[in-house]
This record gives structure tokens, C-alpha cells and sequence, in this order.
């Protein structure tokens, strides 16, 4: 097509090949024209956003995507290299009678590329990205994150979220990069909500309520009252960016967790003040708070092959690397200020909050702060889903602390500190089958503590594909007293004990959240002696939940079921053996519970093929099953059955 203008749009993009590649050829050459008409280049950009929008979503959930012929066409003629250009150019006049235009036409093109994202396949993905960062769009991103206008900002990091969490950013980024990103989309999302209240309220800028709100006439004030809950949104994505850089395929190595937190220790005050974000009326479905706990929990995840507190003959690889970056990290943590005080804040925050004042918070949303979609009675049950991602993610940091308190230098104030969070965790919560339906707080509960973590990354949903999940955590019942059952073995081998019940005082450095008489009483022998019992009845509820699912044939929710019972088996082992016996009556069958936990995930992975997992799990359960006592039952099949699995995995192992 010869004339390329703005009253054949339609026909311009519609056309068939080859036209169609001639005509985005010569359009895109146009677009970057010196003194353009900004409305040419609005409406233009805007017309391939519109089309790509609608492609993703007319296919979402369709199996296989992949990008159509018109986005292969527009991915040829130069669309990344252009619409970056457009989204960077100052070539346009500057006149003042057209910059909301000439502001829209770059906001639609870099809208476009992230929406052309969406629409292919993981290698579509991939080729998409690098031509992206070969135009330095993550410097774009980052710069317009201080932007004079709150859609741009907003735009950054929705873009930033769709390169991580929709691409592969985090499989390919330096460490610099990383914790570039990650530190600057906490900045945004505890930056509040006053710019884009002052954007929307602004004459001269008030327009912008139309790229959200979806209408050109929407007054200033209502524009201005929606304006919070249009951030609260963006904060998700902020947060949705940094975890999509952490959760990857595979998950990044310890030594890259280390090297972002080396790079940037900030980085971790940055979210813990995410993760204690008070819950906002105007966007009270916000999992902002929840979001920022999975990222701290991917920090300091554990390699997929080990379960914490199990010693494996392979043991000297994983301490001479893996451990040791852990360690360094865990380091980094409790040499930041007031480390234990904002584990116990996260925590507090829940504890505290009134469910009833959130459900007023979501029946006026759309009067108060006029949602577009206003949140419904799902979204309302999803936020107890939150509270406990939120708790199961601390809970699960304070275990792995306490694996490296030792070398890190935890005083026995903080681990004290800690003891009543865990105990609180440790308590029983109803089943849903003992829930007395005339009590909508027990049902919430009951969601609540049954909340478990299995995520893989984001782009496997839109793909509709299998991926192993870089982030699992057991739910409260197992989480609870796994934390409350490692603080004790610190104690325990510390010989701290009879000097806790010798105070007459607090000591110093315990959490004002706490006091001496609940460290005292959590720690008295018979408390311990009926928490050692529940715990063991947890583990073996935790098989059970494991065998089930073994049965459904669902062999890596067994598999995660099987290891969160093997490091609680663990940790009572663990506490048994820095006690001195007094207390082995209580813990006896962890022993032989552990070498069948550790079994059964050995058998899990066996089934998939993990052949490295396989190995760990098999070695670890004969090398339990070796200093097991007689008075455990241990049934001699079961030690002969986790020797053949550990040869088969051995011989898988060498052969790759």
C-alpha cells in the first residue's frame, strides 16, 4: 500500500502477505519520521496494541500459544527496535497544543511490546526479550520509574513484571541487574499513593484517568479518588517483578541469591517494610504484604535436593557450595538492624488485623474508591490465603535461621524472641470437617492454616505448561512446629534451658512482643513433652497427606508432603539427640518415620526422573536407617527397598 495515513488504519494492518510486511515495513520507517503528527503515531501504536490485547486474549488458556502470523510480520519488519524508539524519541515537535497525544503514542508502544510478549511461546518469549534488552528496555523501565506522569510510572513496571514474571528475565540477568530491579520496584511500591493522586487531580494531567478508567470525560476528583486503588494495583506488579526474578526453572543458585543481597543488602529491608504494607481500603484484596514474604522466602530457599537437617553422604558438595552461600546469606540478614523484630512484625501485623473492618473495606470499594471491578466474595476468601502464604513464608525463614544461628552469631534473646510465634503456629486449628458453619471466622482460620506454597513460575499458567515449583512450603500445621521444634534444638544445644528458667527478668534483646513468662513456659518440660507428642502426630498426618497423593498419582505435591514430614521428623531427631534422652519417649518413631519419609520422596522422584533429588532423599534414609534403635520397628524391607532406590538413582545419576 502506497499511502500510509490515518484514515486507513484497517486496511494498513488488516492487509494479507506479503502486502502486510510491506505495509509494517514502510509504517515503521514512518512512525520515527522527524516532526511526525503525534496523532499519527497515537493511533497507529495504538491499533497494534489493540490487536495484540485481543489476540492474548481470545487465545489465553488455548494450547499451544505462539505468535500469530500479523506478530511474526510486525517481529520482522523491526517492531521491538521501533516501537523503543517511538517510546525514547524527542524527534516530535514539542508543541504544546499535542503532548497528551504525543505521550499516548509512546505509552502505547511500549503497552504493545508487553501485551506481543504474551502472545508466544517460551522460545518466542525468549528471542523477544533479548532483542528487548538489546534496545535497553530495563534502563527505560528503570528511569521511567521517576517519570513526570503516573502512567508511565505505572507502565514501567508493568512492563518490568511481564519481562520476569511472563518472560525469562530472571534466567538471564546479572546480579547487578537483579538487584537493580528488585530494590527499585520495593522503592515504587512503598513510595504510596500521593503522585498518582496528584497526577489524576492535576488539570494539566488529569487525562491520564483515561488510559485507566477507560474514558475520556472522567472528572478530576473522581479520577483523583480512583487514583490509589489504580496504584495499589501497581504495587502488585512491583512485587509480582521481583519474585518473578527469583522464581525460575531452573531456581538460580544460592551463590546468585548471595551475590543480589552482597550487591544490595538493602534489599531485604526494602521488603520486610513490603511485607508489613498495612492492608489499604481502597484496594483491600492486596497481596502486596504476601507477595514480598515469598520473595524473601526465594532468597533463602534450599536447593529442591535437600531437606534441612537430613545428613546425606553426599553432604560435603552441598556444604562446600551451596550451604556456604547460604550461610553468607543468612549472615547478611541478621547483620541488617532490627532482623528479629521484623520477622515478629510480619507475623504481628496478622495477628492483628480485624477481618471484619476488611469485609466493610471491600463492601465500599466501588462507592469510596469507584473500582472498576470491584473485588467479589472469592477475592475476599483469597485475602486468608494471603495471611497465610504470609505466615507459612516466615515461619519457614525462622527454620532456616536457625540451621545457620551458630555461624551467624543469633543470640539466644532472639531465638527466645521468636519461640512464641512459633509455638502460636503450632497450635490445632479445625478441620474442615470439625468447622461449625455458623462461625465465618473458624472457616477463615481453617483457610488460613491450611494455605501451602507450590509455585513454579508465572509464565507456566498463561503457557498451560508443567514446570517444576522453585518455591514449596509445608502449611501451618507442619511449618509451625517444624520453626518451634528447630528454635528448641538452638536452645537445646546452647544447654540454655536451665538459665531461662533461672531469670528473674527479661534479657536483653528479647522482643517486647514476647515476655520472660512465655519463654519460660514454652520452654517447661511439659509443655515441650505434649508439643513432642503433637508434632509426631503431625508427621504422621503429613505421610498420610503424602500417601494420598501418591495415590492420585500427583507425585510432586507427595513428594513436597513426604519432605516436610522428613524435616520435622528431623528436627525432633535433632532435639532428641542435644537432650540427653530426656525426652526420648516423646519422640519415639521419629527416627523410623524419618527413613520413611525420606523414602517415600525418594520413590516420588524416582517416578519423575529427578534422579539428584532421588539419590539425596535414598542416601538419606539409609544412612537414618543405620543408627536406628531396635525399639523403632523398622521393617528390613523398607532399609532393603531405599538401597535398591539409591543404586537405581546412582546408576541413573552417572549415566546423564
Amino acid at each position: 500500500m502506497n499511502n500510509i495515513v490515518l484514515s486507513n488504519i484497517e486496511q494498513v494492518l488488516g492487509a494479507h502477505e506479503p502486502e502486510l510486511s510491506q505495509n509494517l515495513t514502510k509504517l515503521f520507517t514512518k512512525l520515527l519520521e522527524r516532526n511526525q503528527d503525534p496523532t499519527f503515531v497515537q493511533n497507529y501504536t495504538g491499533a497494534i496494541k489493540l490487536r495484540f490485547s485481543k489476540e492474548f486474549q481470545t487465545r489465553k488458556g488455548r494450547d499451544p500459544l505462539s505468535f500469530s502470523a500479523f506478530g511474526r510480520a510486525c517481529y520482522a519488519a523491526g517492531i521491538v527496535k521501533t516501537f523503543i524508539a517511538v517510546v525514547t524519541s524527542h524527534l516530535y515537535t514539542q508543541s504544546q497544543s499535542q503532548p497528551k497525544e504525543r505521550y499516548i503514542g509512546q505509552y502505547n508502544a511500549l503497552e504493545a511490546l508487553a501485551e506481543f510478549m504474551q502472545t508466544g511461546n517460551l522460545t518466542e518469549r525468549r528471542t523477544l526479550l533479548e532483542d528487548m534488552k538489546k534496545n535497553h528496555v530495563i534502563n527505560i523501565c528503570l528511569s521511567h520509574l521517576n517519570h513526570p506522569l503516573c502512567i508511565f510510572r505505572q507502565l514501567a513496571v508493568n512492563t518490568l513484571r511481564v519481562l520476569a514474571s511472563e518472560s525469562v528475565l530472571g534466567e538471564n540477568s546479572s546480579v547487578t541487574e537483579a538487584a537493580d530491579i528488585i530494590a527499585a520496584v520495593c522503592r515504587f511500591t512503598l513510595e504510596g499513593p500521593d503522585f498518582f493522586i496528584e497526577g489524576m487531580r492535576s488539570p494539566n494531567t488529569t487525562w491520564q484517568s483515561q488510559m485507566v478508567m477507560g474514558a475520556t470525560d472522567v472528572p478530576a476528583k473522581r479520577a483523583a479518588e480512583n487514583a490509589p486503588r489504580f496504584y495499589a494495583m501497581t504495587q502488585e506488579s512491583a512485587l509480582w517483578t521481583a519474585h518473578g526474578l527469583l522464581c525460575t526453572t531452573p531456581p538460580p543458585s544460592r551463590k546468585h541469591c548471595l551475590d543480589i543481597l552482597k550487591k544490595k543488602p538493602e534489599i531485604l529491608d526494602l521488603l520486610f517494610d513490603c511485607a508489613i504494607i498495612t492492608r489499604p481500603p481502597w484496594y483491600p484484596e492486596t497481596q502486596v504484604d504476601s507477595i514480598a514474604c515469598e520473595v524473601i522466602a526465594l532468597l533463602f530457599q534450599w536447593p529442591s535436593h535437600i531437606v534441612p537437617g537430613v545428613s546425606t553422604p553426599q553432604d560435603n558438595i552441598f556444604r562446600a557450595q551451596e550451604w556456604k552461600a547460604m550461610t553468607q546469606a543468612v549472615a547478611i540478614l541478621t547483620s541488617r538492624e532490627d532482623w528479629c523484630e521484623k520477622i515478629i512484625e510480619v507475623w504481628m501485623k496478622i495477628e492483628e488485623e480485624d477481618w471484619r473492618e476488611v469485609r466493610g473495606w471491600f463492601d465500599r470499594v466501588e462507592v469510596d474508591y469507584h473500582a472498576v471491578e470491584p473485588p467479589d466474595e472469592d477475592a475476599f476468601g483469597q485475602v486468608f490465603e494471603y495471611r497465610g502464604t504470609s505466615r507459612i513464608a516466615m515461619l519457614r525463614l525462622v527454620s532456616t535461621l536457625s540451621h545457620a544461628a551458630e555461624s551467624c552469631g543469633v543470640t539466644n534473646a532472639e531465638i527466645e524472641s521468636l519461640l512464641r510465634m512459633a509455638y502460636l503456629a503450632s497450635r490445632k486449628v479445625k478441620s474442615a470437617s470439625e468447622l461449625d458453619h455458623s462461625k465465618p471466622e473458624d472457616r477463615y482460620m481453617c483457610t488460613e492454616r491450611m494455605e501451602e506454597i507450590f509455585r513454579s513460575p508465572m509464565y507456566t499458567v498463561s503457557l498451560n505448561m508443567k514446570a517444576d515449583a522453585p518455591l514449596q512450603i509445608a502449611d501451618e500445621s507442619i511449618m509451625g512446629p517444624t520453626a518451634l521444634a528447630r528454635l528448641l534444638v538452638v536452645l537445646a544445644q546452647r544447654k540454655a534451658f536451665d538459665t531461662i528458667h533461672g531469670l528473674k527478668k527479661a534479657p536483653n534483646g528479647l522482643s517486647s512482643s514476647t515476655c520472660l513468662n512465655h519463654v519460660q513456659q514454652i520452654t517447661n518440660p511439659d509443655v515441650i513433652r505434649r508439643f513432642l507428642k503433637i508434632a509426631l502426630q503431625r508427621v504422621k498426618a503429613a505421610m498420610d497427606k503424602g500417601r494420598e497423593r501418591a495415590r492420585k498419582v500427583d507425585n510432586d505435591y507427595a513428594r513436597a508432603a513426604f519432605m516436610s514430614a522428613a524435616e520435622l521428623s528431623a528436627a525432633l531427631v535433632a532435639f532428641d539427640s542435644h537432650t540427653q534422652g530426656q525426652y526420648s519417649k516423646e519422640v519415639l518413631g521419629a527416627r523410623k518415620e524419618l527413613a520413611l519419609a525420606l523414602g517415600n520422596a525418594a520413590e516420588m522422584a524416582i517416578r519423575e526422573k529427578c534422579w539428584q533429588q532421588a539419590l539425596y532423599f535414598g542416601s538419606g534414609a539409609v544412612n537414618v536407617a543405620e543408627n536406628i534403635p531396635a525399639s523403632e520397628h523398622l521393617d528390613s524391607n523398607v532399609i532393603a527397598k531405599n538401597k535398591r532406590r539409591v543404586e537405581q538413582a546412582r546408576i541413573a545419576n552417572s549415566a546423564k
